[in-house]
């Protein structure tokens, strides 16, 4: 029916199926399947924020400037390679060690040190510090002087017993 190419069908009518290795196939791959695989879920980054500002992550080191360890590094919210703001998403692709990616101009950033996953590139993240809060120092003098005046009467009875 099939044109005979190469002996093809001359070689092939000599194999007989063998029972017992149809079973021994069957178990080794079960035992390939359930065998647990590092996923980006398993393995990635965690801890991670994006803000309008700013965007922070706990990440593997994905771009070998740093060693394979987990870092924590918040970067400003702002592409270098294109300019814009307020555009970078972290790890669309599910890269396992987690990476920052523009939505403007698709370039891609190590989540670990912010520098951009191209050879020879010189553009990074720029790092973020948080603004210092100033807080207001709460009037302690009427609390003190409150606490001067019950000291008086700490010995004393409201209720006229001594």
């Amino acid at each position: 029916m099939f044109p005979n190419f190469y002996g093809v069908d001359n070689i092939s009518r000599g194999l007989k199926p063998q029972p017992k290795y149809k079973y021994l196939m069957l178990f080794l791959t079960g035992l390939i399947i359930s065998v647990p695989v590092a996923t980006a879920s398993s393995v990635g980054a965690y801890n991670v924020e994006v803000t309008p500002d700013f965007v922070k992550a706990t990440a593997l080191c994905s771009c070998g400037l740093n060693d394979y360890t987990y870092h924590t590094k918040a970067f400003k919210n702002y592409c270098p390679h294109c300019g814009s703001y307020g555009t970078l998403i972290f790890n669309p692709k599910g890269v396992p060690e987690g990476e920052w990616t523009c939505t403007q101009c698709r370039s891609d950033y190590c989540a670990a040190d912010g520098k951009e996953k191209m050879p020879n590139t010189h553009y990074y993240l720029i790092p973020y510090t948080a603004p210092n809060v100033q807080t207001q120092k709460v009037a302690t003098t009427s609390v003190n002087s409150y606490i001067n005046y019950l000291d008086k009467y700490k010995d004393k009875s409201f209720l006229g017993f001594e």
